[in-house]
């Protein structure tokens, strides 16, 4: 799954490329953090194939088999020297199990604070166990749309789950679009963006591609490793939980979600502990999904306790008198609000994820070239 946006990275448009000839023999993923190789032109396109060729070589396999991510700067070309003199020492050092992946983990982070790991193990439907583990990176120019040959936002997960191409590429797709493709920081999506599933067939046994266990042990994976990306945004101090609920379909509902997640206004009102329910109304009002605005209901959920910010299309009774000085207490204590909104037009629902917008979000990326 890689971006949708028309300014690509060479290294996006070569899986493009591999992804559209369907093969089953991805053997690697190479990922060069701090330079995004995109607007580099036919150099970097040649800068690509060369990384591609040097990795291949190192691990003796075939060109063909090698898929490759990078994310930083727009503009610069690759270090190219640099990375393939590397390349011997960074094979000879190959790990296995979560150390090992920890330490990949490290390598690829950019702005992030955090290093974004994410793991489960289950039984496939007929007893056999398996298991799936991700790593990702991300923190600014986050509003990833991905679609499959068709953040920034890296996420690589590894299963040891019997799946053919066909049906790797289905799961991943569909486990994409109900996580990574709703999180939001900032409303810009990166010419860099990509999700990659590798799928080894270790556990044994047939195919695997229609095993429900499998789909949901990856979404599961994807999803937690989304939260991660949304809560690491840069300069956020708060995690944002959007669920719709009582949409006239599921697509408005991710309008809706996706609406709140986006919109400035609500991210600084996050950020200053305002509960400022009319930003949030604004952004539903907007946000493509049809609904009675007099139906519509916004609880802050906090644990077990529930704050109704509007019910039924009307203001708490508390919030506009003195700005509900009970909730901007509760908030600033918050580093993770949850809202439930409920538009009253149907059954669809969505979640999206998204963070506060701070003046930390501002210096970082004023500066982020100097």
């Amino acid at each position: 799954m890689v971006t949708t946006n028309r300014i690509r990275a060479a290294c996006v448009d070569d899986v493009r490329s591999k992804l559209r000839q369907r093969s089953d023999g991805y053997q690697a993923i190479v990922v060069v953090s701090g330079v995004a190789n995109a607007l580099t032109g036919e150099a970097g396109r040649r800068d690509h194939a060369e990384l591609v060729r040097a990795t291949a070589e190192n691990l003796g396999v075939g060109p063909e088999s090698v898929l490759a991510a990078c994310t930083g700067v727009i503009g610069p070309r690759l270090p190219l020297s640099r990375v393939t003199a590397a390349l011997p020492r960074v094979v000879q050092d190959l790990g296995e199990g979560w150390v090992a992946l920890h330490q990949a983990a490290s390598a690829i982070l950019t702005t992030d604070t955090t290093v974004k790991m994410a793991g489960r193990s289950f039984r496939l439907t007929d007893g056999r166990r398996a298991s799936v583990v991700g790593i990702a990176k991300g923190s600014g120019m986050i509003a990833p749309v991905l679609s499959p040959p068709q953040a920034t936002t890296l996420a690589f997960l590894l299963t040891d789950a019997p799946l053919t191409g066909p049906g790797a590429q289905e799961i991943l797709r569909a486990g994409t679009d109900q996580t990574f493709n709703m999180v939001c920081v900032d409303g810009d999506t990166s010419t860099n963006d990509m999700v990659l599933l590798l799928a080894n067939g270790a556990a044994g046994g047939p195919p695997a591609d229609s095993d429900p266990c499998v789909a949901r042990a990856v979404e599961a994976t994807l999803e937690d490793l989304a939260q991660q990306v949304a809560a690491d945004g840069e300069g956020a101090t708060k995690l944002l939980t959007v669920e719709v609920h009582g949409a006239a379909d599921p697509g408005q509902a991710r309008q809706a979600a996706r609406a709140v997640t986006r919109s400035p206004l609500v991210k600084t009102a996050l950020f200053g502990a305002d509960p400022n329910v009319g930003r949030i109304a604004c952004a539903l009002g907007y946000s493509g999904a049809e609904f009675d605005p007099s139906r519509l209901s916004i609880v802050l959920v906090d644990g077990a306790r529930r704050f109704p910010l509007l019910q039924e299309g009307r203001i708490a009774e508390e919030l506009p008198h003195g700005g509900g000085s009970r909730l901007r207490l509760r908030l600033r204590q918050m580093d993770h609000v949850r809202l439930r909104i409920d538009l009253g037009a149907g059954t669809g629902e969505a979640t999206a994820w998204g963070c506060d917008l701070s003046h930390g979000y501002v210096h970082i990326n004023s500066a982020y070239r100097t």
